[in-house]
């Protein structure tokens, strides 16, 4: 993707096997602490590419579901942790990868514009990467690809798991979490969690979800663990610098929170990133009410 421009990378992807990850003994690296130090494989047998997950933490997807391993031909994208890969070219010769980015691709399949360029045939099988070389871009894109979410047929639960996943490729966050309401405890209780820290008690401040839930509106918060106007004991939250949070509300009152926290930088999240957020969370919640709906319209059936 983006042949030509500065930040395209292209790696020679040979007859056999090639593999996916963090670190530089891989053919296709990509620095991302979503990936493994070897995440997958790729082989490549003169006629098509099938992708193999190599027992990593964070997994490989296509078409929304977490496989084991896949086939792939022109125009098909996969996922590695929190990365998106295109394929390109296939089906030629001489094939190969190529890391660049400007846009995400759909968690829901390749665009047509991204793997039928008139400008350009590709010459080789390629597979791009998504990285964040323009993040007002980026951002753009991102809001694209969540409200494709909306109108696709994946369950609720990964479609909420897909949203986190596009926030975490634009924003520099250690942790994401979306948080809902239970119906029967009446409790905010984690949904979706991405974490890219050491394990902890709670992988997000009841504090800030508090603030939020109270006070029904998206807010970002400089240095957490020395902000005494939070609810509750500032200890609990020592580790936490930047944060912010937004509510999920269809309308009807908070039914979750959508979460983000740095343990490393004070002042991590710019107004950009809370509009962003706020955004997301909107979008969540048109998901998550449109979800009851249809329950509450097959439970009515059941019952008649």
């Amino acid at each position: 993707m983006n042949p030509g421009l500065p930040d395209e990378q292209t790696f020679p992807l040979p007859l056999g096997t090639a593999t996916i990850g963090r670190t530089k003994d891989n053919l296709v690296f990509c620095v991302h602490k979503s990936l493994s130090r070897k995440h997958a494989q790729l082989t490549y047998d003169g006629k098509k590419v099938r992708i193999s997950d190599l027992q990593s933490k964070n997994g490989v997807f296509f078409n929304g579901r977490r496989v084991p391993n896949a086939d792939l031909v022109e125009g098909d994208s996969f996922r590695c942790g929190d990365i998106t890969f295109l394929v390109e070219g296939a089906t030629t010769r001489s094939p190969k990868i190529s890391i660049g980015a400007q846009t995400l691709q759909s968690p829901l399949g390749a665009e047509p514009s991204a793997s039928k360029r008139p400008t350009r045939v590709p010459p080789a099988a390629a597979v791009v990467v998504e990285e964040d070389p323009q993040r007002h871009k980026d951002k753009l894109f991102l809001l694209i690809r969540a409200s494709e979410l909306l109108v696709g047929e994946l369950a609720l639960e990964k479609m909420l798991d897909e949203l986190i996943v596009l926030a975490v490729q634009v924003l520099e966050a250690d942790r994401i979490a979306l948080l809902s309401l239970d119906d029967e405890t009446l409790e905010i209780t984690p949904k979706v969690i991405k974490t890219f820290v050491g394990a902890a008690p709670r992988p997000y401040s009841k504090r800030v979800v508090d603030w939020v839930v109270d006070n029904g509106s998206p807010t970002s918060f400089s240095d957490v663990s020395r902000d005494k106007s939070l609810p509750g004991e500032a200890k609990d939250d020592a580790s936490i610098k930047g944060a912010m949070a937004a509510p999920i509300n269809p309308g009807g009152g908070t039914i979750g929170v959508l979460y983000a926290d740095s343990v490393s930088k004070v002042d991590a999240f710019k107004p950009d990133d809370l509009a962003l957020f706020r955004a997301l969370a909107n979008l969540a919640a048109v998901g998550m009410e449109s979800d009851a709906l249809r329950r509450n319209e097959q439970d009515s059936i059941v019952a008649d």
